[in-house]
């Protein structure tokens, strides 16, 4: 429950009359956020102006923005000047809380107290700036990847960093400006693709994953619902799983989101009008079930599955093991 005291606290809001006060801190929802959640993602069709109360966070776009939001910091307001999407999301960094005015309470507010509109659209103004010089930049890679262009080897690998939205650059052997990236000497033909980093020459894309943080390997091998493909009917019976409270792992042989996160747009899925791109559907639904607890790892596949003694049996002889009493429902997405 909002105070007086924690409206005041925001910039914004400082000046306005005590009936204006009242009906924020009554209005307002009062959101509790754990390290990593979001109070709002991009690309949102959703209109809300977001403060922080405590904690900090940054804003989010696929890639690391860098733009720390700390106590006092106003977010939301490019779709309430400007009627866009939002750019970027907001992600708590640690432990946070942020107050969300809706917009038909920010309209009321903003009548009584025309000032309010008048910073809403200079902050808008300000934060199109920033975020031009921002998409003009060039994302730094984490990886930089040496392979001959008809390399079968280096296509599937620069095919699997793509798809786990893993930033990297590609250059061929004989690339002039290889000699002032590469840290080191020039590859040598036969251990290309290599890729930079504790150098790994011709690395399976399980080693790669393992290299760059991503999950192979479940934290525990029993759990409660295990989902064989990650696609988008098993990223949505992953959050459905997790949403109930239930252990779920989602075994994925290369990217979360299937075939979908190769599609250019997507128009006739549920809840986007304006359509949205299959990366962007693919990557929000990962959030969500990672968000809510599941466990998603990639570079497997299932080898085997035994009903009897409810395990599954993945490549590389790792057991997974459904630790209820009943028969593991197993559910294969392609």
């Amino acid at each position: 429950m909002l105070s007086i005291d924690d409206v005041r606290s925001i910039p914004l809001f400082p000046k306005l009359d005590m009936p204006e006060l009242e009906r924020l801190a009554q209005t307002s929802a009062d959101l509790h956020l754990g390290t990593g959640e979001y109070a709002a993602h991009a690309g949102g069709q959703e209109r809300a102006l977001f403060a922080v109360l405590a904690g900090k966070g940054n804003r989010w776009r696929r890639a690391h923005l860098g733009l720390a939001r700390v106590p006092g910091a106003i977010f939301g307001e490019l779709p309430i000047a400007l009627d866009t999407p939002l750019y970027g999301g907001y992600r708590a960094s640690e432990p946070s809380r942020v107050k969300r005015v809706e917009l038909r309470d920010y309209y009321a507010i903003a009548s009584a107290s025309p000032e309010i509109s008048l910073k809403v659209a200079a902050l808008a103004r300000e934060r199109v700036g920033g975020m031009q010089g921002i998409a003009a930049e060039t994302p730094k890679p984490r990886v930089i990847m040496v392979g001959h262009r008809w390399d079968d080897a280096c296509g599937k690998l620069r095919q699997f960093l793509a798809r786990n939205q893993i930033t990297h650059d590609w250059m061929t052997p004989d690339a002039p400006e290889l000699p002032a990236r590469w840290p080191g000497p020039r590859p040598a033909d036969d251990d290309c693709p290599v890729t930079d980093g504790t150098v790994l020459h011709r690395p399976a894309t399980r080693d790669l994953a393992e290299r760059l943080g991503l999950q192979t390997h479940a934290r525990l091998p029993e759990c409660d619902t295990i989902i064989i493909g990650g696609g988008p009917a098993g990223l949505a019976a992953a959050v459905y799983g997790a949403s109930e409270g239930l252990r779920t792992v989602v075994v994925e042989r290369e990217a979360p989101g299937g075939q979908v996160g190769t599609s250019s747009r997507i128009e006739n899925y549920l809840g986007f009008p304006s359509g949205v791109s299959g990366d962007e559907l693919a990557s929000r639904v990962l959030q969500q079930a990672r968000r809510l607890g599941a466990e998603i790892r990639v570079t497997r596949s299932a080898a085997g599955i035994d009903p009897a003694t409810c395990q599954v049996r993945l490549d590389g002889e790792d057991i997974l093991r459904d630790q209820r009493t009943s028969p593991v429902m197993l559910e294969h997405m392609s």
